[in-house]
């Protein structure tokens, strides 16, 4: 099974309040983005990659090249996540329609500690189904608020996390289908959803945080060192 990589580096960050984008902040002398690219490059089930970043970081992301050979595209993103990743679709788009690309697995770049083991399973899924997500379950009470007054205790809630796997012509025409009626997701699964299809969840992984703030940022030093 032929299985490429989109990873999504074209966020505004403006909750890190970073003069610079947060993918290229470091983490025990190592930018997040370079854990995330490090763990697909070494992955034997990832064929090929490609960089979604800011219009503005697209030139030092190109330089990335020279040290992840898997590294095949980087392309500018849109204005909000759900068109950054379509963007990365569309780069592939011509190789999954020709069967070239059977899977594509789509990487938040901010997060740097997903492991080998979490990608073999999500890919191992998709051989049964469209798509295969990974989520942790909320702990403790979670409250439905409305304006202001509890509405309800809803049960079964899971907090999703990324990689998020997908059979690539599925993903291509919910994609395409959303274009073209004007749909926009919060993540890769909610497109697959809304197009009618069926999203499987797997066990996540407790370090498999998105470093979205300064505090995700110290939790991230302590991630680093346990890993060594």
């Amino acid at each position: 099974m032929s299985a490429a990589a989109i990873i999504v580096a074209a966020g505004e960050g403006t909750r890190m309040q970073s003069s610079k984008n947060k993918v290229f902040l470091e983490v025990r002398s190592r930018s997040i983005l370079d854990y995330s690219l490090a763990l697909l490059e070494s992955s034997e089930r990832i064929d090929e990659v490609v960089l979604v970043a800011r219009a503005s970081d697209v030139r030092v992301c190109e330089s990335l090249k020279e040290r992840f050979s898997k590294l095949r595209m980087v392309i500018a993103g849109g204005d909000v996540r759900h068109r950054s990743e379509f963007a990365g679709l569309k780069a592939l788009a011509a190789r999954i329609d020709a069967r070239q690309i059977e899977t594509v697995l789509v990487h938040d770049a901010v997060r740097p500690f997903a492991s080998h083991r979490l990608i073999e399973r999500l890919l191992a899924e998709t051989d049964r189904t469209i798509g295969c997500v990974p989520g942790l379950p909320l702990a403790g009470s979670v409250a439905h608020v409305a304006d202001g007054w509890i509405a309800g205790y809803p049960k079964n809630l899971w907090a999703v996390q990324t990689p998020q796997a997908f059979q690539a012509t599925w993903l291509l025409e919910a994609h395409n289908k959303a274009a073209r009626q004007g749909f926009v997701g919060t993540d890769t699964a909610s497109v697959i959803e809304w197009a009618g299809g069926d999203v499987a969840v797997i066990e996540g992984e407790p370090d498999n945080i998105k470093i979205t703030t300064r505090d995700d940022l110290a939790r991230a030093e302590q991630i680093a060192a346990n890993l060594g």
